[in-house]
């Protein structure tokens, strides 16, 4: 019961696991490199404007594992309460407790 839906939400959270991979490791690779030219500033500003979104970016692959450990054992949480549509990943983000899908919230 449910395997499909088990399926295709863990394939969306494991894309989403790589992109949040790949981006970490671009950034962890740009701010480990800074051109010895560039002024005192300049460094600062980026490597706080880095650290910011990386922390943003930690903060999503938490949750994302989170999810992925909670698929297996809960992928109800995953589908809207109304109509049984996977709710939007993206949404349940914002409000992990999420029990209705975009269309559904919006017509209540």
């Amino acid at each position: 019961m449910y395997e499909k839906e088990r399926s295709i939400i863990k394939t969306k959270l494991k894309q989403e696991l790589l992109k949040v991979n790949a981006y970490i490791s671009d950034v962890e690779s740009y701010t480990a490199i800074t051109a010895p030219e560039s002024p005192l500033g300049i460094i600062l500003s980026k490597q706080k404007e880095s650290d910011i979104q990386l922390q943003r970016t930690y903060a999503r692959k938490r949750k994302i594992m989170n999810f992925l450990d909670r698929v297996v054992d809960d992928v109800q949480s995953f589908l809207c309460t109304n109509c049984g549509a996977i709710i939007d990943l993206e949404r349940l983000f914002l409000m992990p407790k999420a029990s209705l899908c975009e269309t559904c919230a919006s017509s209540k």
